[in-house]
């Protein structure tokens, strides 16, 4: 066994591109071998601009021999019939075995097949691999006709210091790579991979992206102490600005102190997004107009830092020209253009959207107990940074940016927080907003989407989800479940549909399907967030798979308390109570083809356990049907536990399925009773304990 080192070096590869591209690299190869019985022990991916590694340890040299067994004519077939079958395995009929079998004597054929050379084989799979690599974009370049994400320079393949030969579109694979084509461009011979990394490194080359990472964030903590700064980079950048640098090599640049009165967040975008740069803040944790850069070369003059800051200022230049000049114009303005925004061509403008909002928003507001006033005026202009000059360069500061406006013209403090927060949560790590007005504002925003999306039937289908309608589902049950809002579903989404209706929109979906699928959909999202949560699979299941699924609210109290009560000794007993009785009630539905509806017959009682289990039963139902509409589902189900032992001596001494249909019927009608008082609550049945 021995160790395989490849590299695939091309021109530079995207950033988002290289990670993905080792692993697929990985993948693919380790998945070719696989097929091809070669085995081989832990592989390790590296990756760099310039460069996808591939290292697998422990790779056997051959394939194991296997014994071969091919089955003839039977024994009594004709021998035209038995020449012929050895002939295709050019033996003779002496090299037949006769074998018994089950049925019957037949004629064999068994043969040693030696396992083929490892070599050949990762020849192959490197050249299928390439040939077949699925990069999302790829070109050709020259007079070949290999298509890969960069023109593809030289392939390194190397088993236990030997070079695996192959040809590739003219490209022949060798034991060499190239240093850092700025800094140490020389080809560079290579044994193996401890050889490779040594030799790459002493190159300016560090191919290991967690090495770069570290340097990074090392280096940068280093720098800044000596300008007495703070240096807390964004891991999302990090990772991003280790994918554009063969080695990183940091300064400090920094920008007109003037420029620090435009709003943070215009600052912070356009040095990290448009530059890849690091803003650094003072001790008072404001922004510094200092920045930390990377370099791809070493910064040995002032000319790499100049320019730097050069672009840079000319960013904010221009960032500065488009915030004056919506500044001027002003929120108000720039809501009255939202009729030329497309929201969706099939669901009109941006201003019908918020007119909508505004609608759900009168409706709704009592449930989240808002400022109707200032919830509306939120709504009005909630959008309305989709027209300015900023949001229309800088798209990820729509909302954030409206709030600047909003606070610059001297609104209410709660409209310009609304107006910021009301896209949030945009992801599962993502805080829900803060106050009632925002809930509100996002909450029907999100819902909006949700309604008028499955009322075209743009649902999304598998991993695709182009208007992020799965995020919005999230966002709509976290802004619930966090707030504690009592809304029921199926109203708000019929709500929300009206008012489609009433702008004349085409909806291929009728009401009543649309508040079908939209509440499944968001029941579905429900299952999932819980689960993350950590709470029991089967409680959830329990209780979602009902169909009184309005109240989302509701619906996580009673998985909640469920969650909790099975943990209990005395709740495994109940569950496994009503579970039995669930069980044998389905079964017997089931055989006679129709639902015991519970109606009781005292007089056709013969044992003291159906008196005793029915006299308990009536003692504590009203008392337990009282406390589950009062939504005390702990204090229901504790005083309805106490049943447990009346059910045991009852399945113990009675016999349900008594050959008399009357009393079957009728004890099966006790049972049903006590199905009943929990039939909404949960499918115990579903429960795994």
């Amino acid at each position: 066994m021995g160790q395989l080192l490849i590299e695939l070096f091309s021109e530079e590869i995207p950033a988002g591109l290289q990670k993905s591209g080792a692993k697929n690299l990985e993948t693919s190869f380790s998945k070719y071998l696989n097929e091809n019985g070669l085995k081989f022990g832990e592989s390790q991916v590296f990756w760099s601009p310039m460069r996808l590694v591939l290292c697998v340890e422990e790779v056997s040299h051959k394939t194991e021999d296997i014994y071969i067994e091919k089955r003839g004519p039977r024994i009594d077939a004709k021998k035209i019939a038995v020449i012929g079958f050895a002939k295709s395995f050019g033996v003779s009929e002496n090299d037949l075995i006769i074998q018994e079998t089950p049925k019957g004597e037949f004629y064999f054929y068994k043969y040693k097949k030696h396992g083929e050379d490892g070599k050949n084989i990762i020849k192959e799979a490197i050249k299928t691999v390439i040939l077949k690599f699925p990069w999302s974009k790829s070109m050709r370049w020259g007079k070949g006709d290999l298509r890969w994400i960069r023109p593809l320079h030289s392939i390194l393949c190397l088993f236990e210091k030997e070079v695996i030969d192959f040809n590739i579109d003219g490209i022949n694979s060798g034991n060499f790579t190239f240093g850092h084509r700025f800094v140490s461009p020389d080809k560079i011979i290579v044994n193996n991979k401890n050889d490779y990394i040594n030799k790459l490194k002493n190159a300016n080359v560090l191919v290991n992206s967690e090495e770069r990472s570290k340097i990074i964030i090392s280096d940068g903590q280093k720098l800044s102490k000596k300008y007495n700064l703070n240096f807390k980079p964004l891991l999302e950048l990090v990772e991003e600005v280790v994918n554009i640098v063969e080695y990183p090599y940091l300064f400090i640049g920094e920008f007109d102190k003037e420029y620090l009165s435009l709003p943070e967040e215009i600052l912070k975008l356009t040095m990290m997004k448009q530059q890849k740069y690091f803003p650094l803040l003072n001790k008072n944790k404001t922004l510094s107009n200092k920045f930390i850069g990377v370099s791809n070369i070493p910064v040995n003059g002032k000319e790499i830092i100049s320019g730097n800051s050069k672009v840079l200022r000319a960013r904010l230049s221009d960032a500065r020209f488009f915030y004056n000049n919506d500044i001027k114009k002003g929120l108000k303005d720039y809501a009255k253009n939202l009729n030329n925004i497309i929201f969706h061509r099939l669901l009109g403008t941006m201003e019908e959207k918020v007119e909508r909002i505004k609608g759900l928003i009168k409706i709704y507001g009592n449930n989240f107990a808002v400022d109707m006033n200032l919830a509306l005026i939120s709504a009005e202009l909630a959008k309305a940074d989709l027209c300015s000059e900023v949001v229309y360069e800088m798209p990820e500061l729509q909302g954030i940016i409206g709030s600047r406006y909003a606070e610059a013209e001297g609104l209410d403090k709660k409209v310009v927080l609304a107006i910021k927060e009301h896209y949030s949560p945009v992801g599962p790590s993502d805080k829900c907003p803060s106050l009632s007005e925002s809930s509100l504002l996002a909450f029907t925003d999100k819902l909006d989407s949700l309604v008028g999306f499955m009322a075209i039937d743009l649902k999304p289908t598998g991993s695709k989800d182009p208007f992020g309608i799965r995020r919005s589902s999230l966002g709509i049950i976290r802004i619930i479940l966090e707030n504690n809002i009592r809304i029921f579903l199926s109203e708000v989404i019929a709500d929300s549909y009206y008012k489609y209706s009433k702008q004349n929109y085409k909806l291929i979906i009728s009401k009543s399907d649309c508040i079908n699928i939209s509440i499944n959909f968001l029941i579905e999202r429900l299952k999932i967030y819980l689960r993350d949560l950590g709470i029991n699979k089967s409680c959830i299941l329990s209780v979602c798979n009902l169909k009184s699924n309005d109240d989302i609210f509701d619906v996580m109290k009673r998985i909640k308390v469920l969650d909790d009560f099975i943990m209990t000794n005395h709740g495994k007993i109940f569950i496994q109570s009503l579970k039995r009785v669930r069980r044998i009630l389905e079964i017997e539905e089931k055989k006679d083809m129709k639902k015991f509806c519970g109606k009781i017959n005292t007089k056709l009682f013969k044992e003291k356990e159906e008196f005793e289990l029915y006299k308990y039963f009536n003692e504590v139902n009203k008392k337990t049907e009282s406390l589950l509409i009062n939504e005390k589902y702990k204090e229901a189900m504790i005083l309805f536990s106490k049943i447990d032992k009346k059910l045991e001596h009852f399945f113990e001494k009675v016999q349900v399925n008594d050959n008399e249909k009357k009393l079957r019927e009728n004890r099966l009608n006790i049972l049903s009773s006590i199905r009943k008082t929990f039939i909404n609550f949960a499918d115990f049945s579903l429960i795994d304990i």
